[in-house]
């Protein structure tokens, strides 16, 4: 399967941000895999995963072995053993991983399918938008993991589609407070200074985020992303922008109105806005 991972300074799904590890541009040389049937693997490799077949017997191993080469130029190893073992007992998770561009990704899947492979994703309600996975199990058992990203999906302001959607009266908003709405996927501010609406989408991949009171912060279960409640971001991940706005306004009879099909953005090192609370609310 021919296999691409594209620099991405915040780590893309899972990998650590560029540039923050002593293994910056490390790669490996092989990976061995045990297999029993040498002629079946060697053929799902080269027809089901698309990786090039080198020849057989070639390295100095005396076991019947086939070497496949990956576009990246890191070799697989297939070995045939009486007895191959995929995966340890107890450890149901083992499993490698391969890391396309999107076009790589589509050819994959026309590949895998073709094949009779199940290409759905079992997890797709626990990934953030535009993150693509599908599973695959060679003749042996060996469990591969293919992923991708539609950049457009990750990155794309969202609106929720209720437009200026009505919080409720200001006064039911205590200082300290961080509310919820669900329907309006944004998270409403009461600080001393007075109201902010910030967006629930997580700006490193759009993952939607939930508070975490007892951490006085926002956190994305997806990717492990952390934002203060001024919507800053203060994860382990680099270069990922605050969290979105959304403009405020306070109605006459003091409810709080947020427009959702409005979207603010701000640059890191920009205080956000904040809307004061009406006079008679305003502590």
């Amino acid at each position: 399967m021919e296999s691409e991972r594209q620099r991405d300074p915040t780590g893309g799904t899972h990998g650590a941000p560029s540039g923050t590890s002593d293994l910056e541009d490390f790669g490996f040389s092989h990976l061995v895999l045990e297999v029993g049937d040498l002629d079946k693997s060697e053929a799902w490799y080269r027809d089901v995963a698309g990786i090039e077949v080198l020849g057989r017997g070639i390295l100095a191993e005396p076991l019947p072995h086939t070497v496949l080469k990956m576009n990246t130029g890191q070799l697989l190893v297939l070995v045939q053993v009486e007895a191959p073992e995929p995966r340890r007992k107890n450890s149901a998770s083992i499993h490698h991983a391969f890391w396309l561009t999107l076009d790589q990704y589509r050819k994959a899947q026309d590949r895998l399918s073709a094949a009779g492979i199940d290409i759905s994703d079992e997890r797709a309600a626990f990934r953030s938008k535009g993150e693509l996975s599908m599973d695959a199990w060679d003749p042996d058992g060996h469990h591969w993991q293919v992923q991708s990203e539609a950049a457009d999906e990750a990155q794309a302001v969202i609106t929720p589609g209720v437009g200026v959607y009505d919080c409720g009266p200001a006064e039911k908003f205590e200082v300290g407070s961080v509310t919820s709405f669900g329907e309006a996927n944004i998270f409403l501010i009461r600080d001393e200074k007075g109201f902010l609406a910030l967006s629930r989408w997580c700006r490193h991949r759009n993952g939607i985020l939930a508070n975490q009171p007892e951490h006085w912060r926002f956190f994305c279960n997806f990717h492990g992303a952390t934002y203060n409640y001024c919507g800053d971001h203060t994860g382990h991940m680099r270069d990922v922008p605050p969290l979105r706005m959304n403009p405020i306004s306070i109605r006459g009879d003091g409810h709080v109105l947020v427009d959702t099909d409005v979207v603010i953005e701000r640059d890191p090192d920009q205080p956000p806005t904040y809307v004061p609370a009406p006079v008679a609310q305003a502590r």
